[in-house]
């Protein structure tokens, strides 16, 4: 499915670009009046509205889970709605952790960088925006397409952004890079469940669904944007 790639891409650019322009747009705004940063509860508060809601600027469907029907162990995207592994963890654990957790480690070791630094546009902050954009166009792909196969790649590449923006932190200021680096963690019993939920998983034909997307010949991608898209 060419046409899904080249979303995909596309998505990636423009989440990227906007990003980008909002960070740079603070720190000409903060130059302006002769400041470098916002305080640092501000600042934290932006990190982690970030690491919760980055798909904002992201125009493909990634929508979530539910996060209530997850609590209560009901079915959703993303969440029982396909065959699990017997290990998967109860569905309280998964708000748990990116509320509480993996949302708090970022903007503390984010809001670290960000006073190390003097500034909101920088390589390592944007590292992890192209880790969240990751994980955005990977919510995609395996709670609204549900394509399996294609899930194991994309949380691959959100698995080795983590690693990448956290050696990122890491050289401006290793307490932040270590904070950031333990969100590894779960991101490696995730990928695990996402592994094996595609073996769980098989296509009608008994095999395990193809890493790259694909449709039927004659079908429409599954893949559409949601930005102007009439509800």
């Amino acid at each position: 499915d060419t046409s899904a790639i080249l979303k995909y891409g596309v998505a990636a650019v423009t989440q990227l670009s906007l990003i980008s322009g909002f960070f740079y747009g603070v720190d000409y705004a903060l130059t302006a009046t002769g400041n470098s940063v916002l305080p640092t509860p501000v600042t934290w508060i932006m990190c982690y509205a970030f690491s919760l809601k980055s798909r904002t600027f992201n125009p493909l469907n990634n929508k979530r889970p539910d996060r209530q029907k997850a609590v209560e162990g009901e079915k959703s995207n993303g969440f029982k709605d396909r065959v699990q592994p017997s290990w998967t963890p109860p569905g309280v654990v998964f708000p748990i952790m990116w509320l509480l957790i993996i949302g708090p480690l970022r903007a503390t070791s984010s809001t670290m960088i960000i006073e190390s630094l003097g500034g909101y546009f920088s390589l390592p902050l944007m590292s992890l925006m192209l880790h969240l954009t990751c994980g955005d166009i990977w919510n995609t792909i395996n709670n609204t397409e549900k394509r399996f196969g294609t899930s194991v790649l994309g949380i691959s590449t959100v698995y080795f952004t983590a690693l990448h923006a956290a050696y990122r932190y890491y050289e401006v200021d290793p307490l932040a890079g270590k904070l950031l680096g333990a969100t590894a963690i779960w991101l490696t019993i995730a990928s695990a469940l996402i592994i094996d939920t595609w073996r769980l998983n098989p296509d009608q034909n008994g095999e395990r669904g193809s890493l790259l997307p694909r449709k039927a010949v004659g079908e429409e991608s599954v893949t559409t944007f949601s930005w102007g898209k009439k509800s």
